[in-house]
């Protein structure tokens, strides 16, 4: 078994997905770990399957790169990911460097300490620094879906922040929750965090060095409506 695998969905992301790998690459030759790094693109329109084979010439780590068909959501992206993985642990990122992958190492240590399974990173932990804040309207829509879940869910209490793009992961409990999340979209997580709960399984929060991205593929036209669709399936869901 290698120690890292780096999941990185993406969706449209010629501009980035270069300096993505190059850092993944970095991350795991400095910190002397074996790895691989898998992007699946999700029915891109643009280069960033062209961009992402072109970096095997400047990068060493093992690079495995899937495809949808359509364009498919972030949750199918990553389950695609994860159930390809062979990592002992797994971590999974929005396409961008919003966060330092060194933050990572926090997260791991959670997980080989036994103080949790998988390890949320959290912008909203006072430890947490932010580099660039959201935009008002994204930080209001971000705190009222928190509230939402933790009301019709039954999320814990503690939670701070569920969908930040960062997240450290036991290889083999990932794996295996993993083959049982349904929802495809932005709700994904939601489902991960009760299916964790129902197998005893513990998630912890760490603080990262954030900046937000403006580029977020987040539309508030089409996004709200498949939550609603999503909302609708989680409810159904015996757990």
């Amino acid at each position: 078994m290698i120690d890292i695998s780096f999941i990185i969905p993406a969706y449209d992301e010629e501009k980035k997905i270069l300096n993505d790998l190059i850092l993944a690459n970095q991350f795991l030759s400095s910190n002397n770990f074996s790895g691989e790094i898998i992007v699946i693109d999700d029915g891109c329109s643009d280069n960033t399957f062209q961009n992402a084979e072109k970096s095997r010439e400047q990068i060493e780590s093992q690079l495995i790169l899937l495809s949808n068909d359509i364009n498919r959501g972030k949750g199918y992206s990553i389950k695609k990911g994860i159930l390809r993985s062979k990592g002992k642990y797994i971590i999974y990122f929005d396409a961008g460097a919003t966060i330092p992958l060194s933050d990572a190492l926090k997260g791991i240590e959670l997980i080989k300490s036994r103080e949790c399974d998988i390890a949320f990173g959290s912008r909203k932990l006072p430890e947490s620094k932010i580099i660039k804040k959201q935009k008002l309207d994204r930080k209001l829509a971000s705190f009222l879906f928190l509230q939402f879940c933790k009301m019709f869910f039954n999320i814990d209490k503690s939670f701070t922040d569920t969908q930040c793009g960062f997240k450290v992961l036991d290889g083999d409990i990932a794996r295996e929750l993993f083959e049982k999340v349904t929802l495809n979209g932005f709700l994904f997580e939601i489902e991960l965090i009760m299916l964790a709960g129902r197998n005893n399984y513990k998630i912890k929060e760490f603080p990262i060095t954030w900046k937000c991205d403006r580029d977020s593929r987040i539309n508030f036209v089409r996004t709200p409506t498949k939550i609603v669709k999503e909302i609708m399936q989680l409810r159904k869901i015996k757990f």
